[in-house]
């Protein structure tokens, strides 16, 4: 009998333990297999641990009226709300009466109704899912105690679970319940009560409390992992892979990470070069339908703030049996690529390998290397590149010592990386600078320093190889068209290529395209003259936010941004659950899978992982933006009452937002501006008609910091003159 017909089965006397089937049917290659396709037909699920055997495939949604659609409540005020949905340029608005007592985070169903005063106006129909774990305040009314949520100020909520302990201003995490009838029947119950929130690592607790994020897996999670690292036996694995420890393969990082996921070898040939993409092999430790599998899909990615992390994957895992580490034997999957001597990719192979890494380098460090060596040298010959920053500053002996055995490979893969960083400027591809934060901290957890991310030649020329090994797994899996994991990007909207012109116009700039140039050759000569202006953040957060949002589908539509035709996420799937997605697919691919069954067993699969990669990694991003502006916060709070020199990034009609060079950035309020009646003139000037005072993006000012607030992440200024 097939194995899926035993499974099944089984699981007609009841749900059973997914480690009791996996001793049942000896946890193989085929049980994985058959667990996975019975659940991607979804004849069986998951539910508190357990497998459960399902009547039929899952039921499809029901197809709804067009005039009624989902979305997410994202603004609430005393009268009205507004709804976002995906299909909509524009927010939904809703009249308090039609909102059933919902709060900001809820997803709901919406019907859309006519308007003469709003572009999209509807009524919320019925709550799909409620928002748990939102983040009130304390506040104090008549003698009692009520939960005032921070998304909508205007609520006071009775508290159910009052306590003694409790005082006004403390933060408190709280469930909402009464929805479905009227804001006046809300009230709150306390999850968890924060105390005074004062300190950047208190805000950031609180900010993963609130996005329900933590660093800790299930218990099952780990036992399993355990499990599957102690079952590994090197000597069965060398049978069935190429080995490759004896080959000068080294990795290079920041100094302080830890979940290594990529590997490089390089060796000159005879036509150019062989360059080897060696990538940790986690899909061989993450089985389809277990529980660590279903932890990684839940997660999306890991999410990186200040000097932590909230792996997606266990740190058994992720820092230990799959993170490639120097000097231990690891398994990996390889991207084995033959370039010309232009940097020309003319063939690429995949297949499953055993590597030895030689060292762990560091970035800083061999920045220091590259630049004695290479750059140093050329700099009488108008040498394009820049010296990168380092933590040292200089090459010593005991650096020298370190990196000898790699040596030769490091300087061939920066005579690659030239090459491959010219084609990058010939296609176009653009250099958009996103003025990232890096954090210091202290002994006691506080922000000591920040200052701008510098990326130097090592970071940039690992970044070139990423892209490579990238495309070359997209390209492979177009070629054979079987489903997959795309990394899209398309062109940009025609209505935000317009707001775009109209606002470079303003400033006696314009997007110059030469016949017969793309118009990304155009972004980027525009990107390069402003570079290091005072309109350098104006400009480039101008054409980052023109372009339409990246994300991942199951389809290949190429990238934009980096003018590519074929790409995908194949190199980091320790901490994003697409490349661990692929990869998956790509082991079918190379042990000889036909197409027919790869297509059948992965198309569900490719389409749902994709959707959960793409909602995941903008909730990571979110996450990761607002903690930096919580240690930003806290870092201007030692400095309040000093003054700072900076540049005018935007104009409102309430304030002026300036920039330090440190990134940070603070809010002049227009109430502590000497100005009578200013007026916003074409939304990147103010301007005051009586005293003739004005503020225009691109001014250098001086500010001096007037207060913060930690646990929103907000700098105040006021102007120094």
């Amino acid at each position: 009998m097939p194995i899926k017909e035993r499974i099944i089965n089984e699981l007609k006397s009841g749900p059973k333990k997914y480690k009791a089937l996996k001793t049942k049917f000896k946890a193989n290659k085929k049980f994985f297999a058959a667990m996975e396709e019975l659940y991607q037909q979804g004849i069986i699920d998951e539910v508190n641990g357990l497998i459960i055997l399902l009547k039929g495939k899952k039921e499809e949604k029901k197809q709804r009226p067009k005039d009624v659609f989902e979305g997410t409540v994202v603004k609430l005020t005393e009268n009205y709300g507004f709804v976002r949905v995906e299909e909509f340029d524009k927010d939904v608005f809703v009249a308090g009466k039609f909102m059933m007592g919902t709060v900001v985070g809820d997803r709901v169903e919406l019907k859309r109704i006519p308007s003469k005063r709003h572009q999209y106006e509807g009524e919320i129909t019925a709550i799909i899912e409620e928002k748990t774990n939102l983040v009130a305040t304390v506040e104090k009314e008549h003698g009692n105690l009520y939960a005032v949520l921070r998304d909508c100020p205007v609520l006071y909520l009775p508290i159910e679970n009052r306590r003694r302990t409790l005082q006004r201003g403390d933060i408190i995490i709280v469930d909402i319940y009464g929805r479905g009838r009227s804001h006046r029947a809300l009230t709150a119950k306390i999850k968890e009560n924060m105390g005074q929130v004062s300190t950047s690592e208190k805000a950031v607790e609180l900010l993963l409390a609130e996005k329900q994020m933590t660093a800790d897996f299930e218990p099952k999670v780990e036992d399993e992992v355990n499990e599957v690292i102690n079952r590994i036996n090197m000597e069965t694995e060398y049978k069935y892979r190429k080995d490759l420890t004896d080959k000068i393969i080294f990795t290079i990082d920041s100094v302080s990470t830890k979940d290594i996921d990529d590997a490089i070898s390089i060796e000159k040939t005879e036509n150019g070069y062989n360059l080897g993409v060696h990538i940790a092999d986690v899909s061989h430790f993450v089985k389809p339908a277990s529980f660590v599998n279903q932890a990684a899909y839940n997660r999306g990615t890991s999410v990186y703030f200040g000097d932590s992390v909230i792996p997606m994957l266990p740190k058994a895992l992720s820092n230990g049996a799959c993170s490639l580490n120097e000097g231990v034997e690891r398994l990996a999957f390889t991207c084995d690529m033959q370039l010309d001597n232009d940097g020309n990719v003319k063939s690429y192979l995949f297949y499953k390998s055993v590597i030895k890494s030689r060292l762990k380098g560091v970035y800083s460090e061999i920045n220091d290397i590259l630049f004695e060596d290479m750059v140093k040298p050329k700099l009488t010959e108008k040498y394009s590149l820049d010296k990168p920053k380092s933590e040292t500053g200089r090459v010593t002996a005991e650096i020298r010592q370190k990196y000898s055995e790699v040596y030769d490979s490091l300087i061939l893969m920066m005579e690659l990386y030239e090459k491959l960083n010219k084609k990058r400027i010939q296609r176009g591809a653009m250099d958009i600078e996103s003025d990232e934060a890096y954090i210091i901290f202290d002994e006691h957890r506080r922000v000591a320093d920040i200052r701008k991310r510098e990326r130097g030649e090592s970071e940039k020329m690992i970044e070139e190889f990423m892209l490579l090994a990238n495309g070359c797994s997209a390209n492979l899996a177009r070629k054979m068209d079987i489903p997959f994991v795309y990394r899209v990007h398309e062109e940009p909207e025609a209505e935000k290529m317009y707001t775009l012109k109209d606002n470079l116009r303003k400033f006696g700039l314009k997007i110059e395209r030469k016949q017969g140039e793309s118009l990304q050759n155009a972004f980027s000569h525009l990107l390069d003259k402003t570079r290091g202006t005072n309109l350098q953040q104006f400009v480039h957060s101008g054409i980052l936010r023109a372009q339409s949002k990246a994300k991942y589908l199951e389809v290949p539509q190429g990238h934009f941004g980096l003018s590519l035709d074929d790409y995908a996420h194949f190199t980091s799937p320790i901490r994003r659950y697409p490349d661990l997605a692929i990869h998956r697919i790509l082991t079918d691919v190379v042990n000889g899978v036909p197409k027919d069954k790869i297509k059948k067993k992965y198309e569900k699969f490719a389409k749902s992982a994709a959707k959960q990669s793409s909602d995941t990694e903008l909730n990571a991003m979110q996450t990761e933006r607002q903690a930096t502006d919580i240690y930003v916060a806290e870092y201007m709070q030692q400095h309040i009452g000093e003054e700072f020199e900076g540049t005018v990034t935007s104009v409102m009609s309430f304030g002026v937002y300036v920039a330090l060079p440190n990134t940070a950035e603070g809010l002049v309020h227009v109430s502590l501006i000497d100005m009578i009646n200013p007026i916003l003139q074409e939304g990147f000037r103010l301007y005051c008609p009586v005293t003739g005072k004005r503020y225009t993006i691109g001014d250098t000012v001086k500010v001096r910091v007037l207060g913060t607030d930690i646990l929103k992440g907000n700098v105040d200024f006021e102007f120094a003159e």
